[in-house]
């Protein structure tokens, strides 16, 4: 039994290129998951080596849906550098209790078109 915390590769297929409209992510936690999303606080950041390029949370980029879902929710405004991003989603619960759930690595390709 693995204890490492998995890796979000966004896009889970396909491509991201520069310029180009993130799509929404919707991420349901089906197993292992005993809290309750609609009062936890959610964070999500994303790092361009020790600069923070995305930095997300409920209401502010992150949509709850209900107890066990949410959604990354679309970036139009796509001014990303190109490269490998790395960071993750962390879920604070109403008790305090702080937990990362998922790595994130975003990929994102270079645009040649303006």
């Amino acid at each position: 039994m693995s204890c490492d915390i998995p890796t979000l590769k966004i896009p889970i297929c396909g491509f991201i290129k520069q310029g180009n409209t993130i799509k929404k992510i919707t991420l349901n936690f089906i197993d292992g998951y005993s809290g309750d999303l609609t009062t936890a606080t959610i964070r999500m950041s994303i790092f361009d080596k020790n600069k923070k390029i995305i930095d997300i949370s409920n209401g502010n980029g992150i949509t709850v849906v209900d107890s066990t879902t949410l959604e990354v929710d679309q970036i139009l405004e796509n001014d990303f550098p190109y490269g490998v991003f790395l960071g993750d989603i962390k879920i604070i619960e109403d008790d305090g209790v702080s937990t990362t759930y998922f790595n994130i690595e975003y990929t994102i390709i270079k645009k040649y078109t303006t």
